[in-house]
Parts: structure tokens; C-alpha cells; sequence
């Protein structure tokens, strides 16, 4: 049940991917939330990278949002998941133009 949860929730996500995120739903985001929470909020992320062991588990996911070249603001938010797909940090920087 939960894994098809999460697929519906990656189906929406990849639907209403968001380029670059309001501030107004970052600073809904906490430590301790879930993937599924976070795709729920925000959609499906543009990047993702993965830090594995010897055998293949991830250990850390990264997930990028990067704004669009014709969006007024320009902030990039980076989330990054523990082992659990749980927050574990946020990040927000500003690309200068």
C-alpha cells in the first residue's frame, strides 16, 4: 500500500513538476519529513543525485530544484534525504543572474 502511494504521488509529482520553489512552501518544509510529503508539496524535483555504499543502498538523495531561465526570481533549493527518505538539511541559494 505504501509503495503504491508513493507511485501515485511520483505520477502527480512528474505531472506538476515545479521548476523552483515559493518561499511561501519552503518554509513549510522541516527535517524528519518524508519523500512522499515532500513530492505531495512540491512536485517531482528537477535533478536528483545519490550517494550509495559497496552494495548499492543509498546512504544520502539530493533533490534539486533550479529555476527556469524566464522566472523572475532565481533561487535554487536543494533537499537532501537521509537513508530513510527522511530531511535531513535544507538548502536556498540565490543565482545571480
Amino acid at each position: 500500500m505504501k509503495k503504491l502511494l508513493l507511485l501515485l504521488i511520483l505520477l502527480y509529482g512528474s505531472l506538476a513538476s515545479a521548476d523552483e520553489i515559493d518561499m511561501r512552501d519552503y518554509i513549510k518544509l522541516r527535517k524528519g519529513m518524508s519523500e512522499a510529503e515532500v513530492l505531495y508539496r512540491l512536485g517531482a524535483p528537477d535533478h536528483e543525485t545519490q550517494r550509495t555504499d559497496h552494495y548499492h543502498n543509498i546512504l544520502r538523495k539530493t533533490w534539486f530544484f533550479i529555476p527556469t531561465q524566464g522566472s523572475t526570481e532565481k533561487w535554487m533549493s536543494e533537499i537532501e534525504f537521509d537513508s530513510k527518505g527522511r530531511i535531513i538539511n535544507l538548502r536556498r541559494n540565490r543565482i545571480n543572474k
